[in-house]
């Protein structure tokens, strides 16, 4: 009875981390490529749930996941947002692609709420915190979503723009088992003085972008443009070299300028025809 006792108790501890990462749907499905809130239980960050924007393909057939990782802004630190990191034309460039697309709210946001994981000063930036953090939420959302029957559990593609850009350089680091490769869309982070509001802590960036790309074996595409007015041509070309001189496998494009900022190539519907001809390529590798 006592070791049948202990073979349940193991049991339940080796299913635990499933059970707590099951993620469920909350309504039913929209109009726009069956658009549907998902709810997952936070594994590493007990009490939070994560919530998911879940765009797909009709049918059940079993689809590749295109995770992406949305944007910072004054509107997105607004509790309760639930379109934010939504990119229309980018969403559905994936899913009329066979995708299955999931906007992972990470915590801080939209309908994920709580508190950002980059609340730093600039004189203590903590770049590489917020990149683990922010990996960590999006290991979570991909576990319990590629346990989802119409979801395909490899294959995952991650895509960020600007800190959402940050955060799937982290997930790279990760080495996820599912996760095939990431693409970066003007990624990175940097802090904001509360008494001047000036850019702050970008040498600290480059700095701690040099262990991720040590650890990094996940294929990564970064795309920039020659006009982005948040991280400009310089900056991003010193953050890939440090990158890849960890070993980590990068393809960068820098892209020309595009409209009056090209931080908003991936978000802007005029961007698609730019950044499509380089993305498809890349994706196809792992498909």
């Amino acid at each position: 009875m006592r070791r049948r006792l202990l073979l349940v108790l193991a049991w339940l501890l080796a299913i635990a981390p499933a059970i707590a990462q099951e993620a469920r749907p909350e309504g039913g499905e929209g109009a726009r490529h069956r658009e549907q809130v998902w709810r997952i239980p936070h594994v590493s960050d007990e009490g939070r749930v994560l919530a998911a924007i879940l765009f797909r393909p009709p049918g059940e057939t079993p689809r590749p996941l295109v995770v992406m990782a949305h944007h910072t802004s004054a509107e997105a630190q607004r509790n309760g947002e639930p379109s934010h990191g939504v990119y229309p034309q980018a969403v559905s460039w994936f899913v009329e692609r066979g995708y299955a697309v999931a906007v992972v709210h990470r915590r801080g946001y939209g309908l994920t709420g709580g508190e950002r994981a980059e609340r730093f000063a600039c004189r203590r930036p903590n770049h590489a915190g917020v990149a683990r953090a922010d990996a960590a939420d999006l290991a979570t959302a991909i576990d319990a979503l590629t346990r989802l029957a119409f979801i395909r559990p490899t294959g995952v593609v991650a895509v960020g723009q600007s800190t959402g850009g940050w955060a799937v350089t982290g997930l790279a680091a990760e080495n996820h088992p599912a996760v095939a490769a990431v693409i970066n869309f003007g990624g990175g982070r940097r802090g904001r003085s509360g008494e001047t509001g000036e850019t702050c802590a970008l040498e600290e960036l480059v700095r701690d972008i040099v262990p991720l790309g040590r650890r990094a074996r996940t294929p990564a595409l970064w795309i920039y443009t020659e006009n982005d007015q948040t991280f400009g041509p310089a900056l991003v070309r010193r953050l890939a070299d440090a990158y890849r001189a960890g070993g980590a496998p990068l393809e960068f494009r820098m892209l020309p300028a595009f409209g009056s900022d090209g931080h908003a190539l991936l978000p802007s519907s005029a961007g698609v025809p730019v950044w499509a001809p380089v993305v498809e390529p890349f994706i196809l590798r792992f498909r």
